[in-house]
């Protein structure tokens, strides 16, 4: 009976166990193998760090590392973890790049605590919490809205500055400083990142990585073998481009492709457009841009220091303006008053007192507008101080048609005019009996 049965059951097709057998598969799909990976709270986490670390969240990516943001599991402490992607051809240089970093300790500078290659090769430093910007957390400089008001850019570029010169004296130099390598605390101070990463980035295999950003690379970036090699001049180069950017919402070098940028930024007669063209308001910075963007290293500032002091001297010159512009607004008052006074004497006396007064603030007037650069103020009161000499008539008229050639040329007033006003307006007051 049963080779009868199994004879039949050869002659018959018995669909049946094919359905069974299919399902089979799927049940034990149920339990995991390996679940390590999938029980991770942050994808992506290296598990081999797991037992340093608890991943909290995933921070972002770039072309050379992913960052994360992770609690130390020894002290509980809120580090951020970079994990780059380095091979054999450049780990050691990891190692001798990053190490550098170790010896950077300033409030502009992202803390380096740790740094290895094993299990897995990774960065420890200290976490920057961003800043809020209409309720979005933006961690980077190359997020946050551009341009910015002159007042909040200042206190940017110098804070970038500040570090720079921290690590330029320990001789270690940047060479991939742009926004998105300038963290950002809650206050907006500025943090640089990622020190020694440029020259690994260099090294790495990948042809997309090439150790700098085209739109903030110097011209020693793009063409060593006619502008020698990268090095503090670099930085500030790229200090420049950054504050560039951070004022006028645009960049020095910009262009459809590579090539177009890379002629703009290696080709020497080529100029960027100032920003005083951009914003008349920028005009003070023209000087200091010509020598933060100077194509040949060694006529750019040839130390962080010495931008700061010039940054330093522009405010100085900027507080005089402020308060000569007052000065000319109690001048102006003054001046009103005396010829008012002076239409009404009575008495020689005092006609010639008034006289003396009026003089007395058109000079004040006159040097005031010419400091300030306010030519078209400054011809009017020359012009006013004719009825109030005699002797010195052909050399203030020649003051006047030096003032209306600087209004055709738009110019601005000389300092070497301004010590011959000086003397004129001094000669004046004298003929007045001032």
């Amino acid at each position: 009976m049963a080779k009868a049965r199994g004879g039949k059951s050869r002659n018959k097709p018995e669909p049946a166990p094919a359905p069974i057998e299919a399902k089979r598969p799927e049940e034990p799909a149920v339990p995991a193998r390996n679940p390590a990976h999938q029980e991770l709270p942050v994808p992506g986490f290296p598990p081999e760090l797991l037992d340093k670390y608890e991943p909290l969240e995933f921070l972002g990516e770039g072309g050379f590392a992913k960052v994360f943001k992770a609690k130390r599991k020894k002290d509980g402490k809120i580090v951020a973890l970079k994990i780059p992607r380095i091979d054999e051809r450049t780990s050691k240089t990891f190692l001798k790049e990053i190490t550098a970093w170790l010896q950077l300790d300033h409030p502009n500078i992202v803390r380096l605590y740790d740094v290895d290659i094993l299990p897995v090769p990774y960065l420890e430093m200290e976490f920057v919490e961003g800043v809020n910007v209409d309720g979005k957390t933006v961690r980077d400089l190359g997020g946050y809205p551009k341009p910015v008001d002159e007042k909040t850019a200042l206190k940017l570029i110098r804070g970038i500055a500040e570090g720079l010169k921290h690590a330029h004296s320990k001789g270690i130099y940047h060479r991939d400083l742009k926004p998105l390598n300038i963290l950002l605390k809650s206050d907006l101070t500025p943090k640089i990142t990622d020190w020694g990463l440029a020259k690994i980035g260099t090294m790495s295999s990948g042809r997309s990585v090439m150790g700098y950003t085209p739109l903030y690379a110097a011209p020693e970036h793009l063409m060593p073998g006619k502008y020698g090699h990268t090095d503090g001049r670099t930085d500030i180069w790229q200090l420049g481009v950054t504050f560039y950017e951070l004022l006028t919402g645009k960049l020095p070098f910009e262009g459809h492709t590579y090539e177009e940028v890379f002629g703009k930024i290696t080709d020497e007669s080529y100029r960027f457009t100032p920003p005083s063209k951009i914003n008349p308001a920028l005009a003070k910075y023209d000087g200091i841009f010509k020598k933060l963007l100077a194509k040949r290293k060694e006529e750019r500032y040839q130390s962080v220091d010495e931008f700061l002091r010039d940054l330093e001297k522009l405010e100085e010159v900027e507080k005089k303006k402020a308060e000569l512009e007052k000065e000319v607004e109690e001048l102006k008052k003054t001046l009103s008053k005396s010829v008012q006074a002076l239409k009404k004497s009575t008495t020689p006396e005092e006609t010639l007192r008034n006289r003396r007064l009026v003089v007395e603030t058109l000079g004040k007037l006159a040097l005031a507008y010419a400091e300030l650069n306010r030519k078209a103020e400054l011809l009017n009161t020359l012009n006013d101080l004719k009825f109030y000499t005699v002797q010195n008539l052909p050399d203030l008229t020649n003051a006047m048609n030096t003032v209306e050639l600087l209004i055709k040329e738009n110019l601005p007033v000389s300092e070497d005019f301004m010590e011959r006003l000086k003397v004129l307006v001094h000669s004046i007051k004298r003929e007045n009996g001032a």
